[in-house]
């Protein structure tokens, strides 16, 4: 288990009174961390979803989708699964691992973002198997499971006009 620091209890305190605040309207919302190189943002990401999925005092259930561009998304699942190894509070997964089509409560499901920026890749495109994002968030929120977008480094990729069109379509029904 990670000591976390003041400031990163006082970011992740905040970041839960925030994001539960944020259910409370309807449509897409945005929640924002931002902190320093260093920082520890990754870790008190960890920890307030950590706590956001098993301090819950009503019966919402959360999947989570964690975009990070280059390979920085095989890096930050590596991480998590760490973090969460003791707990089993939540469960990594990349896109192979999804089992039944959908995300189930307390999943994460990392993806590299340039992967679900591109029409054309595989993850995307509807195929024979009915296999792809929109089907999975799809039947995720079927189940009356609700996807949070993660959106890691955004600064680098979440500002293109198919990134905000992406964000703001129905493939995602929640963002924090």
């Amino acid at each position: 288990m990670i000591a976390l620091r003041d400031y990163q209890e006082t970011a992740i305190t905040q970041l839960r009174e925030k994001a539960d605040k944020l259910l409370t309207y309807r449509g897409s919302k945005t929640l924002t961390l931002r902190a320093p190189t260093g920082s520890g943002k990754t870790v008190m990401v960890a920890e307030f979803l950590k706590r956001f999925v098993i301090e819950r005092e009503d019966d919402l259930r959360f999947a989570f989708v964690w975009a990070a561009p280059r390979q920085l998304h095989i890096q930050s699942k590596q991480k998590l699964e760490n973090y969460y190894f003791d707990s089993k509070a939540l469960k990594c997964l990349l896109f192979e691992d999804i089992a039944d089509h959908q995300l189930y409560d307390r999943e994460i499901l990392f993806l590299n973002w340039e992967s679900i920026n591109k029409e054309d890749n595989i993850i995307i495109r509807e195929n024979e198997r009915d296999f792809n994002l929109s089907t999975v968030l799809e039947n995720t929120t079927d189940e009356d499971i609700i996807v949070v977008l993660i959106i890691d480094e955004s600064h680098y990729s979440a500002q293109t006009e198919k990134s905000i069109d992406l964000i703001t379509s129905t493939i995602i029904n929640q963002c924090i």
